[in-house]
């Protein structure tokens, strides 16, 4: 049973890593398209990332690691909901 764990962890941080750089690159898109008011759900789901590496769904610092998740994904939905602001002249 040991080396199934051992698989599940490694599987499990390698997925961690895969969403903080897709955090990170959803981010960039969204500062650069909306600007900074996509900023402070990049950063919440960036910090959550960071939590989620060790603390998964367990409780206590799983759960509010979940509930950041939530929190940013809703920040950066609002953000992107919004019209973008000009980044050219016409």
């Amino acid at each position: 049973m040991g080396w199934l764990f051992s698989t599940g962890d490694e599987l499990g941080r390698a997925g961690v890593y895969a969403l903080t750089l897709a955090a990170l690159a959803a981010g960039a898109v969204l500062l650069r398209r909306h600007g900074v008011r996509a900023l402070p759900g990049a950063v919440v789901v960036l910090g959550a990332c960071w939590s989620f590496l060790d603390s998964h769904i367990f409780w206590p610092r799983g759960v509010f690691t979940m509930l950041a998740f939530a929190v940013g994904f809703g920040l950066l939905s609002v953000a992107a909901s919004r019209r973008p602001g000009r980044l050219t002249n016409p």
